[in-house]
Order: C-alpha cells, then structure tokens, then sequence
C-alpha cells in the first residue's frame, strides 16, 4: 500500500519566481529518489496564490527519507521566510 502527500505552499509575490526555480528543481530531485511513484502540482487559479503538491510514495519510510534528503531540506528551510502562511504539510495518507 502506498502513501501520498498533500502540502500546501503560499509564495509570498516577492519571491514567486525563486520559488517556481526552486520547485521545478525539487520536481527534478524527487524523480530520484528511492520509493517515488509520482507527483502531481497543482497551481493557483483565480484569486488564489496557494500551491497544492500531491506526491505518492511506496512507503512512509520512503517519503520521510526524501523528506530529510540534504537539498529538500535546504529549499525547506527557507520556505519560513518566503510564504505568507510557511510550509504546511496538510496530511500524509495510506493510499492504494
């Protein structure tokens, strides 16, 4: 059984483009982690400035390990200072 992430991120204006950079390289990095099956990003529309990343994984264990990987932690850090809300981690769910 499988496990999927939700997270929601709000890039504050000031930094959108950094964190459009910084997204598609974490998009790049993922594909090479151990357990990945797919990731899915969903983008605002309208009013909205939220971003919702969908990611499924072969395990919990799997997910946590790209989680703490060095490069998503370094992106990560920062994510505090650069959205309005920070970096949320709405759920992570058994799938499959």
């Amino acid at each position: 059984m499988s496990v999927v992430s939700y997270l929601r991120l709000t890039p504050k204006e000031e930094f959108l483009q950094q964190f459009r950079r910084e997204l598609d390289e974490l998009l790049e990095v993922v594909r090479e982690h151990k357990g990945f099956i797919g990731v899915e990003v969903l983008q605002p529309i309208g009013g909205s400035a939220d971003y919702v990343i969908v990611s499924e994984w072969e395990s919990q264990e799997d997910f946590k390990a790209y989680e703490h990987s060095p490069r998503h932690a370094e992106i990560k850090a920062d994510y505090n200072l650069r959205t309005g809300d920070g970096y949320s981690k709405m759920r992570l769910d058994r799938y499959r």
